[in-house]
């Protein structure tokens, strides 16, 4: 049975790569360290579960629960949200302005409508108050949900 390897980032202690004896060495200029194979397994089954394969004080290998994001990286993501729940409604602004321009039959009602477009307002808005990016979201009106 061949000798697996976990090279590491000697200042991060972070899982870079793995090496086989069957198929070549890890190269000289990476530190590296022997794994059994049921370590072997463990560490490419970590990420699936969340984890993150790395090397600790000891020179064990060991998965770790990824560092809480940044302030930065949580207004990225909410940000991302905020803008789905804004693309997802826009068919229906889209329908809405179509249908008047059509003078046709209209699908939303008035109040419908200006309820529709204080929700998308309320969306845009939300990066300006002050508790950014810790907040709820403005609930979904009622007919939108049910289109």
């Amino acid at each position: 049975m061949s000798q697996k390897y976990a090279s590491y980032d000697a200042a991060t202690r972070a899982i870079t790569g793995y090496y086989d004896d069957a198929i070549g060495m890890p190269p000289q200029d990476v530190q590296f360290v022997r794994l059994t194979a049921a370590q072997f397994r463990e560490m490419l089954d970590g990420p699936a579960t969340g984890k993150q394969p790395s090397i600790d004080a000891d020179g064990n290998p060991v998965l770790l629960d990824p560092p809480a994001p940044t302030g930065d990286a949580l207004a990225e993501l909410k940000r991302a949200e905020r803008n789905a729940a804004i693309t997802a409604s826009d068919w229906i602004v889209a329908r809405h302005q179509d249908e008047l321009a059509l003078a046709g039959a209209i699908t939303l009602t008035a109040d419908q409508y200006a309820a529709l477009l204080a929700y998308r307002k309320a969306l845009r808005d939300l990066p300006e108050l002050a508790e950014w990016p810790n907040v709820d979201f403005p609930a979904v009106p009622d007919f939108v949900t049910a289109m």
